[in-house]
């Protein structure tokens, strides 16, 4: 409550201050003084808008090209087929890459193929992780990315 009667009496001087200054100076200049403090005040709000509509649209842009990205993963997941197999297993395949990527990767074995869940903040990293997995010999059948928090789960069927 203090603090607002401070800031409250602080206003009430300084707006008391002003009128003082303006009845000192002459109609015409008073008309000056007030008109030209309203087109600053109006340029200082318009030029804050357009800064954070300028943000805005960068960030719309970085969106619409990650959504570009995920669309051309998804559509080439099943080209993203083995380049050579080594002696691994599929499990131990994907546990590797896991490893290196530095991702917690859950697995889960149905059949002959496996669905791989993982999470992290950046698509780079898990589109890395598919492309490793895809040179060691792994084919990808299935692949999902959503958004959960902050965080991008990847979903993915592989054999």
């Amino acid at each position: 409550m203090k603090t607002m009667e401070n800031v409250q009496n602080r206003l009430d001087i300084w707006s008391e201050k002003i009128a003082e200054n303006l009845e000192k100076i002459s109609l015409r200049e008073r008309v000056m003084v007030i008109f030209t403090t309203i087109f600053v005040i109006v340029a200082i709000v318009g030029a804050a808008l357009w800064y954070t509509h300028k943000a805005a649209e960068k960030q719309q842009a970085r969106l619409n090209q990650m959504k570009d990205l995920v669309v051309w993963m998804q559509s080439n997941v099943v080209a993203m087929k083995p380049a050579d197999d080594l002696a691994l297993t599929t499990a131990d395949k994907i546990q590797r890459v896991a490893q290196q990527q530095g991702l917690s990767v859950a697995s889960q074995q149905v059949g002959e193929q496996f669905q791989i869940i993982a999470q992290h903040q950046n698509y780079a990293v898990l589109a890395n992780f598919l492309t490793q997995i895809a040179q060691m010999g792994v084919s990808l059948e299935k692949m999902e990315l959503a958004k959960e928090g902050g965080q991008i789960k990847l979903t993915a069927t592989v054999q």
